[in-house]
């Protein structure tokens, strides 16, 4: 994902040095009906190939409902409703080739597609489409198929990594 503006504006004053930035998830499911499986859209990062569900940093003062339907239409083109937070966690350390580190809060939102077509819509990803949530794609991380998970499981309460 592109570096927002005000984390490189952060970056000139702190350098690589660790920053909490908080982020969202959007796991947008097409609930099963009739004969057809649940499916959840994913897209391929063109950073390094894998599949992941659509996620980005808020901006700041952003509500993470409204940063999961934001992140969810540019990266995909599908525009979405928030139905419920599934969860919330922080990431382990990342470290970035340039040496800037961080770790993500992220507020993972279940949502459910209203309308548009899902497409590459951004420079950040190289495929986008539903899949079956019986055979997700490879590679997909386990942290991924945990929201996921999170997400599918409609009738729980948001649920927190321990």
């Amino acid at each position: 994902m592109p570096t927002p503006d005000f984390i490189k504006e952060l970056r000139q004053d702190i350098g690589t040095r660790e920053l909490w930035i908080p982020a969202t998830r959007g796991v947008v499911l097409r609930r099963a009906t009739g004969n057809h499986e649940t499916e959840v859209l994913l897209v391929r990062r063109a950073d390094n190939g894998a599949w992941t569900v659509t996620s980005g940093i808020l901006d700041p003062g952003e509500d993470p409902a409204l940063g999961a339907v934001r992140e969810v239409e540019e990266e995909t083109g599908v525009i979405a409703r928030p139905v419920r937070v599934a969860g919330v966690f922080a990431t382990g350390l990342v470290r970035y080739p340039n040496g800037d580190a961080c770790r993500y809060l992220d507020t993972v939102l279940e949502m459910e597609p209203v309308s548009g077509q899902a497409r590459v819509n951004d420079d950040e990803s190289v495929e986008v489409g539903w899949f079956p949530v019986s055979r997700l794609p490879e590679p997909i991380s386990e942290d991924q198929r945990m929201v996921i998970d999170w997400a599918l499981d409609a009738e729980a309460p948001a649920r927190f990594r321990s």
